[in-house]
């Protein structure tokens, strides 16, 4: 995948970003929560590009050592390729170098292939909120120790 270019995100992204989460989760971000996430220092948003067409991203959150992944989404066409893990490496060796020693996050009870890349990255799972994305929809809780 040559052309696979993974950057930082930009407030010309906006659209693309929540054309991504409008095609592929239920509750997709309002703009001006990702423009926050683009420019707030305490916030990261990368996004992976393919022939110049955005294609996924990822967006995190960060409090002193610790850091919440918000959303990680790669458009369904393009998923499969490996995408998602190459652009969460970046985002680990960015978050290692900003001194970020914890990430969390939280994916669908039955994202068989979310939970299968956060735990080939290394990720373990910690505990439930039950009904967090709606009714019968459980969140599996999950970190990586950094450093």
């Amino acid at each position: 995948m040559a052309d696979l270019v993974i950057r930082q995100g930009t407030v010309s992204d906006i659209q693309a970003i929540m054309a991504l989460e409008q095609g592929s989760i239920e509750h997709p971000w309002e703009s001006k929560a990702i423009e926050t996430l683009i420019t707030d220092n305490n916030k990261v948003c990368l996004v992976a590009e393919l022939d110049g067409i955005i294609v996924s991203y990822v967006g995190a959150e960060s409090v002193l050592d610790e850091s919440n992944v918000g959303n990680i989404v790669t458009h369904r066409e393009y998923r499969g390729r490996g995408i998602a893990t190459k652009l969460f490496k970046v985002l680990l060796a960015e978050l290692m170098e900003k001194g970020i020693r914890k990430l969390f996050l939280e994916v669908e009870h039955d994202n068989v292939p979310a939970i299968a890349l956060y735990e080939k990255l290394g990720f373990t799972g910690y505990g439930y909120r039950r009904d967090y994305y709606g009714k019968g929809k459980d969140a599996v809780l999950m970190s990586l120790e950094l450093c």
